[in-house]
């Protein structure tokens, strides 16, 4: 089975973190991959906010209808509404 661009988002940041990197070089590496995967940006916490943070949460839409939260503390996949 094939793993979510979100997934690949993910296993991006937690690569980095198992090599020791700093929480900023994680998001980093998230963002970037993200980014390289063809995400598109959807919600920043910067936008329209009267604070300005140096690693926003930033959310991430891909073409395989994946999403991929990015924070400074790690990468959350948003799973899509099922039917009950």
């Amino acid at each position: 089975m094939n793993s979510t661009k979100a997934e690949q988002v993910k296993q991006a940041y937690y690569e980095a973190k198992y090599e020791n990197c700093s929480s900023e070089g994680c998001y980093r590496e998230a963002v970037d991959t993200a980014l390289e995967l063809g995400g598109i940006e959807i919600y920043n916490s910067n936008d329209n906010n009267s604070s300005w943070s140096f690693a926003p949460t930033r959310t991430f839409k891909f073409d395989d209808l994946s999403t991929a939260q990015v924070t400074y503390g790690g990468v959350f996949e948003i799973l899509p509404n099922e039917p009950y």
